[in-house]
């Protein structure tokens, strides 16, 4: 687990964007992001499990066992 901050964030995973999204934006959004949860009074972003996840994103599969149970099941039914 590596937490960083939502600058620290950005810095990372937007370091090759010529226009990457604002602090602001990202807060919105952060809700939506994997790994993403409170400490104390600040939003961390947990970089290893945000990395994982989009790595199975990129390649199709699950992000979760619950997820892949899902479309193993609905497979099954397609046979």
């Amino acid at each position: 687990m590596r937490p960083v901050s939502i600058t620290t964030f950005i810095e990372i995973i937007y370091c090759d964007d010529d226009n990457p999204p604002s602090e602001s934006t990202i807060r919105r959004r952060i809700e939506e992001i994997p790994g993403a949860f409170r400490d104390g009074r600040r939003w961390r972003i947990d970089l290893d499990y945000y990395l994982e996840v989009m790595d199975k994103r990129i390649r199709g599969l699950p992000e979760s066992m619950h997820e892949g149970s899902f479309l193993q099941s609905m497979a099954n039914q397609l046979r």
